[in-house]
């Protein structure tokens, strides 16, 4: 006996938007779902994500924009210079090794009463020269660490947006499949109500006829009552059940939209399980939360390679090629410099390497830590989904040998070898094994939902 199928995505039939109401005959999976990730506020939030990110990489990169300094300065005294000086730098910092930075600057200081170490020529002085790091900053610096992280940034945006989107998507097609149980549930009632509303005709014509007792009459019509109840309670579910399902639908604007229509029937036909390692390898490389992870480590070990740079000495040379008189053209001198500024205990630096390494480490135990509970959800869903198959295909011959019985109690009722109270027995027996399976079905249909969830790959 082949088991039932359970499929997530079908063909369309129609899902077609007016300003704030959905109008289909029957609103498809794969169409609902679109219309989710059309609108829905939450993922149109994630996909702020990705600008965010570019933003970041802006801002990192300004750190290697160039920087204009400039001061000048006058002072007057009897009408003769007593000050007069200009200074002026461009510095453009450099994203490579040992991050040197090329600096060009000009400086002119006249007056009788300037400072003499800034006194130039009337023409002033040039300079043209290179400054580098020689211990620490060598392999990275605040500003390259900076760039590296704001560069891993898109792709945790990524990572973020579609975590979101594939808990949106899972939770709204829990809610599509519940409302398509519940109207199968409907479905179900009508079934049996229209049995019953037949059966009772039957018998008043009968009973009136004088061929039965007029207590059989009676007892049909409390059948009758008695499945119009259970038809008004599965309609109450099936009307709240497409209410929550349509919390899931907005328009672009903002608004609310009303799911008008009819969920496609609980499938009937078997999607075959893959390999329970082939989900497994699936969702380590698909699953967002691991790929966060791994952002999360790579910037952890980034500011852990920082962190290392400030335990070395700092001393930055400077060298440079100048020029003491412009108007005389370029006959340039040397110019070089060593820079010192280090505290001699490295205490602080010391710490900062120290939280660095249990950064990194809490990093790893919590990306272990993410990919056994991406493989657990892997596992309960095939779990789930062999189980709920088995369950259909109980299900299915207990529906089949139930209307058997149903239909061989009609028979012995029209022989007159059967009474009433048995063939209404047999119905209900028939019409629990038909709930039971719809109930299998949609257990099936959702363990495939959350299969896909936990390989990500709704």
């Amino acid at each position: 006996m082949t088991v039932p199928s359970v499929r997530l995505a079908v063909v369309a039939v129609g899902l077609i938007f007016s300003a704030a109401t959905v109008l289909a005959q029957t609103v498809t999976l794969q169409d609902f779902l679109a219309a989710v990730e059309r609108a829905h506020p939450a993922l149109r939030a994630a996909q702020f994500e990705p600008e965010l990110a570019e933003a970041e990489i802006r801002n990192a990169l300004g750190g290697f924009d160039p920087v204009l300094k400039s001061l000048y300065e006058y002072k007057d005294k009897s009408g003769t210079d007593k000050v007069n000086s200009l200074d002026a730098s461009v510095e453009l910092p450099l994203d490579v090794l040992f991050g040197p930075r090329i600096k060009a600057g000009y400086s002119r200081g006249i007056g009788f009463q300037v400072d003499p170490e800034r006194s130039t020529t009337v023409p002033g002085e040039a300079s043209i020269g290179v400054t580098l790091p020689l211990f620490q900053g060598i392999f990275t610096d605040a500003r390259r660490n900076t760039l590296r992280k704001a560069y891993l940034r898109p792709e945790l945006a990524q990572a973020q947006f579609r975590q979101e989107r594939n808990n949106l998507l899972r939770a709204a097609a829990f809610a599509y499949w519940s409302w398509s149980e519940a109207e199968r549930y409907v479905a179900i009632a009508d079934t049996l109500l229209d049995l019953a509303q037949l059966r009772l005709s039957q018998i008043t014509r009968r009973a009136r006829a004088g061929e039965i007792a007029v207590i059989d009459s009676v007892e049909m019509a409390q059948e009758v009552l008695r499945r119009q109840g259970e038809r008004f309670r599965a309609l109450r579910t099936a009307e709240a059940a497409r209410i929550d399902a349509s919390i899931f639908l907005w328009t672009p604007d903002g608004g609310a939209v009303d799911l008008v229509g009819s969920a496609e029937a609980l499938p009937e036909s078997a999607l075959p399980l893959a390999e329970e390692a082939d989900y497994l390898r699936q969702a380590r490389t698909l699953r967002p939360e691991i790929v966060r992870a791994d952002v999360l480590q790579q910037t952890a070990r980034l500011d852990q390679d920082l962190a290392r740079e400030f335990m070395r000495p700092f001393i930055e040379a400077e060298a440079a090629l100048i020029s003491y008189d412009v108007g005389a053209g370029f006959t340039p001198d040397v110019k070089f410099g060593l820079r010192v500024n280090q505290p001699l205990l490295f205490r602080s630096a010391g710490a900062r390497q120290q939280v660095a390494d249990i950064t990194v480490q809490r990093a790893d135990l919590q990306r272990t830590l993410i990919e056994r509970n991406v493989d657990a959800d892997v596992r309960n869903a095939v779990i789930a989904a062999r189980r709920a198959l088995e369950r259909v295909d109980v299900a299915t011959t207990e529906v089949r040998l139930a209307r058997q019985m149903v239909d061989a109690e009609a028979r012995r009722l029209a022989a007159g070898e059967a009474n009433l109270l048995t063939v209404n027995l047999r119905e209900r027996f028939y019409a629990e094994a038909l709930l039971r399976l719809a109930s299998a079905q949609a257990d099936a249909v959702r363990a495939f939902v959350l299969l896909r969830w936990s390989t990500a790959s709704l």
